[in-house]
């Protein structure tokens, strides 16, 4: 760093200035006037969105970022800063380029004056209720399963369908590619018998190479690459392999959808496809995705899930609950399905 650092050994005033400006994590970055007046907190986050433009700013006295109260009904995106008026949050409807090279946000001010190589779609308001339409709005059309099938997104409800299944899994994922291998089976079988099951890939891949060669594995329509951004963050980054599925009026009826195929094999398909709701998953078989036990290493934990607070981010399965533990134990309860 080109820049002065204090001392390591000198901790108490690091803690002291970390109470000080309220610092929650780092990088931090907190800008001053000479006066030492707070300029931003936001120090990051306006170099992430143009350092140039930024440090110009700060050496004369003044920040990158604005903001304004939101309207009535307006949606605040915390954390995310139009890259044209630097709006930091944007208030109202959010813009965005959906190709994972990119990082373009757009308030909607800016829409009409920004020029991209690539398509701007607009962004959907997590927990808010969506037609099918509106859900797939950012996507242009769909691949089939033959390499060069192109297909209208709106095959997907033409039909009126009661359900939809969104898989959200990735190739380089050993079980993903478990997963899919199961699905494309029971899917199949499915599509054989009266209840066809409606089913779309989004792809988590890192390269266009890996993409291909997975959905090749698929019998099913898929997102083009680099067309998921707004589903992936609509639905909060799902875990993967993921199967989420939405009924025809845009709500979910369950994000839990791959716990349900393990466990009930092409009868689940069938009964989403009559757009039934399962009963929950007995606690014993209920799988815990991103969570595992530190006593077994169990991975994912399966069954009832057991927290420790005073170790802090320590998880234990039924069986090892039982071997007993320093601390006291709380019984996780199972997170509804939607």
């Amino acid at each position: 760093m080109p820049w002065k650092a204090l001392p390591f050994s000198d901790r108490a005033r690091s803690k002291s200035l970390g109470e000080k400006f309220e610092v929650g994590g780092i990088p931090c970055l907190v800008v001053l006037t000479p006066a030492c007046d707070v300029l931003t907190v936001d120090g990051v986050e306006e170099v992430q969105s143009a350092s140039d433009e930024a440090v110009r700013l700060w050496s004369q006295g003044k920040r990158l970022f604005w903001t304004r109260p939101p309207n009535e009904g307006e949606h605040v995106w915390n954390g995310v800063s139009c890259s044209l008026c630097h709006m930091y949050p944007i208030a109202g409807v959010r813009y965005g380029c959906p190709h994972r090279d990119c990082e373009i946000n757009l308030c909607n001010d800016c829409i009409c004056k920004y020029t991209h190589q690539h398509s701007i779609v607009e962004y959907l308001i997590h927990g808010k209720q969506y037609s099918f339409e509106q859900i797939f709005a950012s996507v242009p059309h769909l691949l089939g399963p033959t390499h060069d099938e192109r297909i209208e997104t709106k095959t997907l409800w033409e039909n009126t369908p009661k359900t939809i299944g969104i898989y959200f899994s990735a190739d380089r994922c050993p079980p993903d590619r478990d997963m899919t291998s199961t699905l494309a089976q029971y899917y199949l079988e499915a599509h054989a018998s009266e209840h066809p099951f409606q089913l779309v890939f989004v792809s988590r891949d890192n390269n266009e190479e890996s993409f291909n060669k997975y959905r090749a594995q698929m019998a099913w329509p898929v997102f083009p690459f680099n067309t998921e951004a707004a589903l992936v963050e609509y639905f909060q980054y799902p875990p993967m392999p993921s199967l989420m599925i939405i009924k025809a009026d845009g709500t979910i009826m369950t994000r839990r959808g791959r716990n349900y195929v393990l466990s009930k094999g092409v009868e689940a398909l069938k009964a989403w496809a009559q757009g039934e709701k399962l009963p929950p998953l007995p606690a014993t078989e209920f799988e815990w995705l991103g969570v595992y036990c530190d006593g077994c290493e169990m991975s994912p934990l399966i069954g009832q899930r057991y927290y420790c607070s005073t170790c802090g981010n320590y998880d234990l399965c039924s069986a090892c609950e039982k071997k007993g533990h320093d601390h006291p134990l709380e019984l996780i309860p199972q997170p509804a399905d939607d």
